[in-house]
């Protein structure tokens, strides 16, 4: 037995050390991987005003202009600015306009059960309710869209 452990243990220490040292070399020799420079997220803003500014900054950068130039970029860019959010808004409102449809449009196809349309009524009316606080002035100007009760 004693015989059998020296031959074995000797031959199983060797494979050992060989593979260690394999993997040691590996690691070494192996390439790093290098950071890739991303380039700057482009923040949106809450408000048009921010977006001018950031808008603005941008361009001088790019395109190196001076104060008096950069003033005019900003008097060119602050009606665009006004017209993106109107635009955005817009499409917001859309966006949770379709959601309502779709909850009514889920309640009347008829898969659901009665717990199941009682949850989505509690659902349409949190989204009715966050529709009407976050978009007042689309509310105010077509208020039949959202304020309809759940078609049955």
């Amino acid at each position: 037995m004693k015989r059998f452990i020296q031959r074995y243990g000797i031959l199983g220490l060797s494979l050992f050390a060989l593979f260690a040292s394999g993997v040691g070399i590996g690691r070494h020799a192996s390439p790093r991987p290098h950071p890739v420079a991303q380039p700057a997220a482009v923040e949106t803003s809450a408000n048009p005003e921010a977006w001018v500014a950031a808008a603005s900054r941008g361009l001088v950068q790019d395109l190196r202009l001076d104060i008096s130039q950069e003033l005019k970029v900003r008097q060119q860019l602050e009606p665009v600015a006004v017209a993106i959010y109107a635009d955005q808004e817009r499409a917001l409102f859309q966006m949770h306009l379709r959601l309502l449809e779709f909850h009514d449009s889920l309640a009347k196809q008829g898969s659901l059960d009665e717990r199941q349309l009682g949850r989505l009524a509690a659902s349409r009316a949190k989204l009715k309710d966050l529709i009407i606080r976050k978009f007042p002035r689309s509310v105010r100007t077509n208020p039949s869209l959202v304020i309809g009760e759940q078609p049955n």
